[in-house]
């Protein structure tokens, strides 16, 4: 086994195997359980087209895949650095990408277990309607590079600030000025400022592809464009924690 499988078993370990790690996915299963009873049961809510509840329980999914990877990837360099484990492992004869890429594995694990995690809550809210498969696959070929990129530019932050506590919150911010299209109605997002956000948002992006697959029954393939964005934003976090990762001094 390489170095990078098992930095990557190391990582999915103290998500999996920790304490720390279970009250982290214990939360996010009492969070879905709570929205998922929220949309099947409130009397408003379960008057909606079952796509619409669909799509809403995609879309909080994605967010709260966005707020795992960014911990962990915060944690897998600042978090480290703070407990006095990450200078020791950076002495150790492997290159500095091969480590990068076995934490980049971490985060890559813990989202895969959310996206498990959250498979039976769609099928519960969704199960009696249209387009539930649909939503599975576009939340797995759009929700991916959308919350691997939050967890990149964790790791990103954690390498260049002084503190894992400045590099969550300034993380926690970037979420949540990313994830406001949940709380912002489409009219209000066709404005110039609105139409220009969601033109470069990563999680417009895939909202927006949610909103076409789900409600409109578009085809996957067609969301080219949304693709791009969230490709783009993976690929620009990726090159950012590379580069904040070769600057840590030894």
């Amino acid at each position: 086994m390489n170095a990078t499988s098992l930095i990557a078993r190391k990582e999915a370990g103290e998500l999996l195997l920790s304490q720390r790690g279970f009250a982290w996915l214990m939360a996010l299963a009492a969070a879905l359980s709570a929205f998922g009873l929220l949309l099947v049961s409130n009397t408003e809510l379960s008057l909606l087209d079952n796509a619409q509840v669909v799509y809403a329980m995609v879309g909080i999914v994605t967010a709260l895949g966005g707020l795992l990877a960014l911990v962990v990837g915060v944690d897998a360099v600042a978090g480290e650095r703070e407990r006095g484990s990450l200078i020791p492992l950076l002495l150790t004869p492997v290159s500095r990408d091969t480590i990068l890429a076995g934490k980049l594995g971490g985060v890559a694990i813990a989202w895969a277990v959310m996206y498990a995690l959250a498979l039976p809550y769609l099928w519960a809210v969704g199960s009696t309607g249209q387009n539930l498969w649909q939503g599975m696959v576009v939340l797995g070929l759009l929700g991916s590079p959308v919350v691997l990129g939050f967890g990149f530019l964790g790791m990103a932050l954690g390498a260049r600030l002084t503190s894992a506590r400045a590099g969550l919150l300034m993380g926690l911010v970037t979420l949540m000025l990313s994830a406001s299209p949940l709380l912002i109605g489409p009219s209000l997002r066709q404005s110039t400022i609105g139409r220009g956000f969601d033109a470069v948002n990563p999680f417009s992006a895939a909202v927006n592809a949610f909103d076409a697959v789900i409600i409109d029954s578009q085809t996957i393939l067609g969301q080219w464009s949304h693709i791009a964005v969230a490709a783009i934003w993976l690929f620009l976090t990726l090159w950012l924690a590379r580069s904040g990762f070769r600057r840590i001094a030894r």
